[in-house]
């Protein structure tokens, strides 16, 4: 072995090393922000995605029924103000829903439907019967029963004028308890709330007569 072609080799000096995890120190600085920006962007996207859902499924249910459902979920019925918001599924594993068969008819602001219902536990028919008091209404009778997990909980409250005002402040705490279902009126907002950080409680609406959804609460990504 030729000893002097070692000593003539060079290897990096500690400044040197110093320097590149520097630079990447420097990279990550700035890719990870951008990175959970871009993330937490890709979440709110469902929020919009799936109220402009509920809009266009609430109007096809006024349009045959002359009617808005109330539409809510018990199981997640306060989105967390604190604690950053887990993945959840549409309903808990195990919960109850109700699916009602027309006819509908909103008397005195409460739904009638003649055609009896449907219990469904996560997704999976497990009996039939006749119509139930407070079973009525909710997300499975306007079809909106969105599968895998979500971000954001939903709700949907009626009322008895159209063209409800959409709030534009004063929504800094968790949304009260999901609306019941059975209720039905001449407008509604359907609300999505989230909270991603812990820090950030974030609300975004639709009504009856808004097509988009608006930030209502909160900062968007």
């Amino acid at each position: 072995m030729n000893i002097n072609k070692l000593k003539g080799k060079k290897g990096f000096t500690l400044i040197e090393l110093l320097i590149v995890i520097a630079i990447i120190g420097i990279l990550a600085a700035i890719a990870i922000p951008t990175y959970l920006s871009y993330v937490n962007r890709a979440k709110d996207s469902e929020a919009t995605t799936n109220l402009g859902a509920i809009f266009t499924d609430e109007t096809a249910f006024n349009a045959t029924n002359s009617t808005y459902i109330n539409a809510g979920n018990a199981a997640y019925s306060v989105a967390p103000a604190a604690t950053a918001t887990a993945t959840h599924p549409f309903y808990a594993s195990g919960t109850t829903y109700f699916v009602d068969t027309p006819p509908y008819q909103c008397v005195a602001n409460a739904l009638d439907t003649y055609g009896g219902y449907t219990t469904e536990t996560a997704g999976t028919v497990t009996a039939a019967g006749t119509a139930l008091t407070g079973a009525k209404g909710g997300f499975g009778d306007i079809g909106f029963l969105p599968k895998g997990t979500l971000y954001f909980y939903y709700l949907v409250t009626t009322t008895a004028n159209a063209n409800t005002a959409i709030p534009t402040g004063g929504l800094t705490a968790a949304p009260a308890a999901a609306p019941a279902n059975g209720t039905c009126g001449a407008g509604y907002e359907a609300e999505a709330w989230s909270n991603f950080t812990g820090s950030n409680l974030q609300g975004y609406a639709v009504n009856d007569y808004t097509t988009s959804a608006n930030l209502v609460a909160g900062t968007a990504y």
